[in-house]
Order: structure tokens, then sequence, then C-alpha cells
């Protein structure tokens, strides 16, 4: 098991704490960078699109959070990137605008130019 686990050579496994993308608030767990980061890892870092307990309590439980993406820019698993742009709409109203179940998480990426489009409209109603 010890050839799976690389470890930094100047600051061993490299801890951080990731940061809820949503709150920014810091989430219950640890993650050992190891090697994968290049030096001293920071404190605290975003790592990932996923909210914490608190906000998939808070949001999730009423909607489905769309992640604005750009499907252009893939990460290493063919992922689009994230851009940072977030909104969560009711399970009703993601009923009527998409022809797609909900998804399982509750999460799904949306592209750039439909979740601006989606948002201008929500900004209209809201005026």
């Amino acid at each position: 098991m010890s050839k799976l686990i690389k470890l930094h050579p100047e600051h061993g496994v490299n801890p951080t704490i990731p940061l809820c993308a949503v709150c920014g608030k810091p989430k219950n767990e640890i993650v050992l960078l190891g090697a994968a980061y290049k030096g001293e890892a920071p404190h605290h870092m975003l790592l990932d699109i996923f909210p914490c307990d608190d906000c998939k309590e808070k949001y999730l439980t009423k909607g489905v959070m769309l992640i604005e993406a750009d499907r252009d820019d893939l990460d290493e698993n063919y992922n689009p990137k994230p851009t940072g742009n977030t909104m969560v709409i009711s399970d009703e109203a993601f009923n009527r605008i998409f022809t797609i179940p909900i998804p399982q998480k509750k999460m799904c990426y949306m592209e750039i130019a439909a979740f601006q489009r989606l948002y201008q409209e929500y900004k209209k109603e809201t005026n």
C-alpha cells in the first residue's frame, strides 16, 4: 500500500481542509494531498464543486443545483470545468424547464450560454 501513497518529499502527507463551493466554509473532512500538490498545501482549499452537509440540507433538499461549466475545457476525466457560477432551482422548475429526470445527486453541469440565459430570465422575473 505504501507504493500507492506518494508523500511530498518536504511536507509528507501535505494535508488541507476543503472548502464548500457554495458557502465557502470548511467542510468536515481532511484531504491528504501528498506529492500531488507542488509545495506546501494551504490550510484550506476549494477542491471540488460539492457542497458541505449544511448546504446540501439547505439547498439540495429544495431543488437542483445547476453548475455553469465550459464543456470545451475538459479536466483529466473528461468532465467540463466549472466556472464557479451556480444556482439552485426548485424541483418543479427543473421539471418544467428540462426534459431529463432530476439527477440523483441533485446537481448537474450546464453549458455557459444556457446557464447565462436562464439566469437572465430569472433576473427579469425578479425585477
